[in-house]
């Protein structure tokens, strides 16, 4: 692999998000970072959180709310490679990750979040306390 030759950045924001966007990928080259990637969706009634987990169980998947922070975490353990196969590089296979999110207790009914996990994705379904439901309001733009 060649080095890569950077100028320096002169701009304390820009630098910054330079290096952590390197470090992270360097990480990910590496196979030390696996964070999925997610989708959150809302509507009235609640929050929708899809977590690209391919290659996963259900029994992988430990979720948690604690302190008002929803936390999703997964753990498989790495298959065995059959005796006579020569793997040349492995990349592919979800082993540990870990997100976060914070749910305000006012607004969210933690008590009845639900997951799903079906053809490679996490879905979990925070539904929205009821007198929050009503306090929606559509806006027209004109």
């Amino acid at each position: 692999m060649k080095p890569v030759i950077r100028k320096p950045i002169n701009d304390p924001i820009l630098s910054f998000f330079d290096d952590f966007l390197t470090n992270q990928l360097a990480k990910v080259e590496t196979n030390q970072l696996v964070v999925p990637a997610v989708n959150i969706k809302e509507n009235d009634k609640e929050v929708i959180i899809d977590v690209a987990a391919p290659g996963l169980s259900k029994k992988d998947f430990e979720i948690s709310v604690e302190n008002n922070t929803l936390t999703i975490s997964a753990h498989k353990e790495v298959e065995k490679v059959e005796e006579g196969t020569n793997i040349v590089k492995k990349e592919f296979g979800y082993e540990n990750f870990q997100r976060s999110f914070t749910l305000p207790e006012e607004i969210f009914d933690v008590e009845n979040i639900k997951a799903t996990y079906k053809n490679g994705v996490l879905e979990i379904i925070i539904p929205k306390k009821e007198e929050e439901q009503k306090k929606v309001k559509k806006i027209q733009v004109s």
